[in-house]
């Protein structure tokens, strides 16, 4: 219980319970009407399998991309690769090997790696088949939302190098009113409602990173929490550090991803066979749609897999707008 011995503690401390009440109702608010259950579908044995805005959006979306663009994600692998040779002429700009360690800068990292656990935790084992498939159907959505960046961006006239993808959204609607006039309010609310989304993002990655470093090294969250918002600010507000610093970063995070994983993989080489089976006896739910779960396994691996690879989210047109290429579809490949 609180001990208050003057009023005014009081009223100041119950004024910040209160608004912290209300930031948390806000959240809840958001997050139950883009990720809540918008309509529900029975399924054998009892379940359901809940529908959510963000999957109605989503999933379509990257389905009707992947058959418009003919399966590239498959058919033009090779593509991809040889898009990242790409040389830049402009200091200001990005190559396209920098713009694909911008992008997965935001794709792998704490929060994919959270995301992964979560879906196991919540779905089983069968959640990370439907993770894959979000991820072929997102890449679709990733292509098409990074190409339309680079055909509207426009220059920046105040830091220089190129912006993009509020542009094509204004533009969009520019020529769907058949008018010139300058539309910024769906630009507007892309920015704003990016605002809110990232710095979400970041406070969920900060807290496995603190709460990581709190299990591991007992190191009280305050103290990470101190440190990343430090070398957060010197790396944004310098001019041109946030490219320079990734380009170091990502690929030695890669790296570390890349041989930490086979290290895992060569000791408990002899389960691998089990946990692949148990994955696809899983995803495709015989023995959890009998139990009323397959819709917790299907639901978690699309949700955590739309978390993941941000496909449809808008984050990584910014890095792809910002990128150099002679054609559009480099940035997107």
């Amino acid at each position: 219980m609180l001990l208050c011995f003057d009023v005014s503690q009081c009223r100041k401390y119950f004024e910040m319970r209160v608004f912290e009440n209300m930031i948390v109702n806000l959240i809840t608010t958001v997050y139950n009407f883009l990720w809540g259950d918008l309509f529900t579908i029975p399924l054998p044995g009892g379940g359901s399998l809940g529908i959510s805005l963000l999957i109605l959006l989503l999933i379509p979306t990257g389905i009707y991309f992947t058959i418009r663009t003919r399966f590239l994600p498959i058919r033009l692998f090779p593509d991809m690769i040889r898009a990242l040779s790409e040389k830049k002429n402009e200091k200001s700009s990005l190559s396209s090997f920098q713009t694909l360690i911008v992008s997965t800068a935001t794709r792998v990292g704490m929060g994919n790696l959270v995301g992964v656990v979560a879906a196991v935790s919540a779905g089983g084992a069968g959640a990370v088949f439907w993770m894959w498939v979000t991820a072929i159907i997102g890449s679709s959505t990733a292509f098409i939302e990074a190409t339309l960046a680079q055909l509207h961006k426009e220059e920046d006239p105040l830091y220089g190098g190129y912006r993009g993808v509020c542009y094509y959204i204004h533009d969009l609607v520019e020529d769907h009113l058949k008018k010139k006039k300058r539309y910024v309010l769906p630009a507007v609310l892309f920015a704003i409602a990016g605002l809110i989304c990232w710095c979400g993002i970041s406070q969920v990655i900060s807290n496995s990173v603190a709460s990581s470093f709190k299990n591991a090294f007992s190191i009280p969250p305050l103290y990470t929490s101190i440190m990343l918002v430090i070398l957060s600010a010197i790396i944004v507000l310098r001019k041109n550090a946030t490219v320079k610093v990734l380009d170091f970063i990502v690929p030695v995070m890669a790296v570390c991803y890349f041989f930490i994983t086979l290290f895992i993989i060569a000791v408990n080489l002899r389960q691998i066979p089990s946990v692949f089976a148990r994955i696809f006896e899983e995803a495709f739910g015989l023995r959890q749609m009998a139990a009323g779960g397959f819709g917790a396994v299907l639901m978690n691996g699309v949700k955590r897999g739309l978390f993941s690879n941000e496909a449809g989210s808008g984050s990584a047109p910014c890095a792809a707008a910002a990128a150099e290429c002679d054609r559009p579809a480099k940035a997107g490949l």
